[in-house]
Order: structure tokens, then sequence, then C-alpha cells
């Protein structure tokens, strides 16, 4: 990706998160990026396709982050915490891809097939679950019900400490944690 359709996607996300689809014109995009619409529109052929392509990449990010982190030689619970802090720090961080998310994951303009490319991509995430259900660690359930119970913990959690900063410590966050993963384990 190149300098300026990077900034075409960070200006935009910002945007859409602030105003909205409909409250975002690509001329304002282009404007605030500092480009002219024409080479907004030479990447991305229209507003339909620079939001579906913007959660793509606000997707793939947070999954190249937090992934980074993951470690086989440690325990099993302690590689879902490490994930799980992971995806919280980066939510309260970077919270514009998180309320992006958030707001557009059941939007009629992210495609079916942009949904299913992206999850895919969080198979792997999903095998670090499997392994739990193998050795008897946590309750097996189908991955649908995994994700959707994981994402809505992990935002859930980012959504509480953005509303309450003044209660953001290690003791909150550890036991945000432990109501999570009282929720999947034996």
């Amino acid at each position: 990706m190149n300098e300026k359709e990077q900034k075409i996607l960070d200006t935009s996300l910002k945007l859409f998160v602030e105003r909205g689809f409909h409250g975002t014109s690509t001329a304002e995009i282009a404007r605030t990026a500092g480009v002219a619409t024409g080479t907004l529109f030479h990447y991305f052929k229209s507003k339909e396709e620079l939001i579906d392509r913007l959660y793509i990449y606000t997707k793939e990010s947070i999954l190249e982050a937090v992934h980074r982190d993951y470690d086989n030689s440690k325990p099993f619970k302690e590689n879902v915490k490490s994930l799980w802090l992971k995806f919280v720090c980066l939510g309260i961080k970077d919270h514009y891809k998180f309320n992006f998310i958030m707001t557009f994951h059941c939007s009629p303009y992210i495609t079916a097939f942009t949904k299913g490319r992206i999850e895919e991509k969080f198979v792997e995430l999903l095998e670090v679950y499997k392994k739990g259900f193998e050795d008897g660690k946590i309750k097996e359930m189908y991955d649908e019900l995994l994700m959707d119970y994981f994402w809505g913990n992990v935002l859930n959690t980012i959504m509480h400490f953005e509303k309450n900063p003044g209660k953001m410590n290690q003791e909150n966050v550890d036991l945000s944690f432990e109501l999570f993963w009282d929720g999947i384990s034996r």
C-alpha cells in the first residue's frame, strides 16, 4: 500500500467513526487526507468499496498486532489472557479501529465476501481455543459462538473502561478477564 492510499484509509477511518457513512462525503475524506478527489477514486472506485477495504484493513491490522505475542510454550490460560489483554489494550489505545468494527460489522456496506475473507484470517485465533477444547480446559462450543462471546467481552470491556477511565487499573482489568474466563472454562 502506498502513502496516499494509507492516508485515505486512516482519514476515512476517523471520519466514518465520528460522522458515520452518510455523514462523510468522499470530497471531505479527500480534502482531510490532503489528496484530490480523483486520487481517492483512483484507489477506491466508490465510497462503498472504500469502506469495504477499510474493514479488511482494520481487522487485519488488529489481528497482526495481536498474533505476534502468542507463545506456544506458555500455559493455555496464560495465552488466552495474553490474547484477550492485547485486544483490550489495542481497543483502548486505538479506539477508532474498534469503534469502526463495532459500527460497521453488521453494515450492508461490508460485503459478505469481505466478511468471509476476513473471518478466515481469524481461524488461527480459533485454533488457540480448540487446543483448550481438546485438553478439557474450556467448554466445547461451536466456533461462531466462541468468537462472538470473545469479541463481545473484549468490546464491552473496552467500552466500560472508556466510560470509566478512573477505574482502569490492573485489578479491574484482571477481574474483567476472570469474568470472561469463568464463562468459558470448565
